[in-house]
């Protein structure tokens, strides 16, 4: 999960630049503007729009200032956190050295942690909330597990005003009434579910024991 394994590799891209150049790499790398650099260093940004609207041959009057650069081995939830501070959507990928190795996207970025992080896997999500102080990973993994059950991903949210946390948490399964019960033992609250097949049975078991009733 690091940059380099991420970085689509292009060469760098210069002041002499065409336009069409950037517009090809661009639409091959799904981005809206690249890192420009000169003399070896970073100077700015181009973007899609301004490559598509010059008549220029080059990028030289075209290049603004602004830039995001990362170093090659820095993990992808770091990157994660430069991009959020910044507007840009694509940054330059430097080696140790400091030299030119291609960039990488905020779209190369989420496909690769959704990948990582089972997003894509089968199963149901949690919501619990719960006070800082009672907050362990081990202690909700243990839950789960100890329902036959699986942590496939688990996620913070702390809202600044609230001395409270709310874990999302996906799980291998999506029958989580078992699961709910037990978090409810130890004193934590399910607040929401999705992908709940326990919870869609238990209401379609209400609607037609109502259907039923009705009937009568």
């Amino acid at each position: 999960m690091i940059a380099a394994n991420n970085t689509y590799i292009i060469p760098p891209i210069h002041e002499k630049t065409s336009p069409n150049v950037c517009v090809e790499i661009m639409m091959d790398a799904e981005c809206f503007e690249l890192p420009v650099q000169k003399n070896n260093q970073l100077i700015g940004s181009v973007t899609l729009d301004d490559c598509v609207a010059t008549k220029d041959k080059s990028i030289k009057n075209i290049v603004s200032s602004g830039f995001l650069c990362i170093h090659h081995q820095m993990h992808l939830f770091d990157v994660l956190q430069v991009f959020k501070s910044s507007p840009k959507n694509v940054c330059a990928v430097l080696d140790q050295n400091g030299e030119w190795i291609g960039i990488l996207t905020k779209n190369q970025i989420i496909d690769s942690l959704s990948q990582t992080l089972s997003i894509e896997q089968n199963g149901a999500i949690l919501i619990i909330e719960m006070s800082s102080a009672q907050y362990s990973t081990n202690e909700l993994s243990r839950i789960i597990e100890g329902e036959g059950s699986k942590v496939l991903g688990l996620w913070l949210h702390k809202d600044d005003d609230s001395a409270r946390i709310k874990v999302t948490v996906k799980i291998n399964t999506s029958n989580v009434e078992r699961i709910i019960n037990g978090f409810d033992r130890f004193g934590y609250d399910v607040i929401a579910t999705f992908g709940d097949d326990d919870y869609k049975d238990n209401i379609n078991r209400k609607f037609k024991s109502l259907m039923k009733y009705i009937d009568l």
